[in-house]
């Protein structure tokens, strides 16, 4: 496989020990990078995986039949966004922020669908996706650019998630003071 990844999948279980025999079956039954398999809060899991579009497919659908009722979500994004894996790994790097967008869900997977959104609806940069530690099983995405770009991507990011009945609210920032930039990065 090799470094460009082509889709995401991600799998969030309200079972830890249901979590890892789902992560398990993901990566061995496609060739599958593992990009997470980890506790949230409270008491939850969520394992992603990226690669080919198919691969991914099979793996989710792998991932999906074992962990059956466990499931609390699920999402695959065949042609990700190319921003999204380095915002979900914490590793962008923001020369500049302008103006910022932030998006509140009430699941891992959801916020994951709202960043990729995001990205493809306008010229905004991902700064991060932080999903579920010590958020009380919540997430959050953050980005930036000119605040035409960042209100038209909160608009997508937003919509996704309403869609699913799991947005906590979305917020355009124009001009953040600097020690909040200084934070954020």
């Amino acid at each position: 496989m090799g470094l460009v990844f082509r889709a995401i999948g991600a799998i969030e279980l309200i079972s830890v020990a249901k979590g890892f025999l789902v992560a398990d079956g993901m990566v061995k039954s496609a060739d599958v990078k593992l990009l997470a398999a980890r506790t949230l809060c409270p008491g939850k899991f969520i394992v992603i995986v990226a690669g080919q579009v198919g691969a991914v497919s099979s793996s989710l659908e792998m991932g999906l039949s074992i962990g059956g009722e466990a499931v609390s979500d699920f999402t695959s994004i065949p042609n990700v966004h190319p921003a999204v894996f380095p915002a979900l790994m914490c590793s962008t790097e923001l020369d500049t922020m302008k103006d910022l967008g932030v998006v509140e869900t009430m699941s891992a997977t959801s916020a994951i669908e709202a960043a990729d959104a995001a990205a493809k609806a306008s010229k905004v940069s991902l700064i991060e996706i932080r999903i579920g530690q010590g958020m009380g099983a919540k997430a959050f995405l953050s980005f930036s650019g000119e605040i035409s770009d960042v209100r038209s991507a909160l608009k997508s990011a937003r919509s996704v998630v309403e869609d699913r009945g799991l947005l906590v609210d979305a917020v355009v920032i124009s001009a953040p003071d600097r020690q909040l930039k200084d934070a954020i990065r």
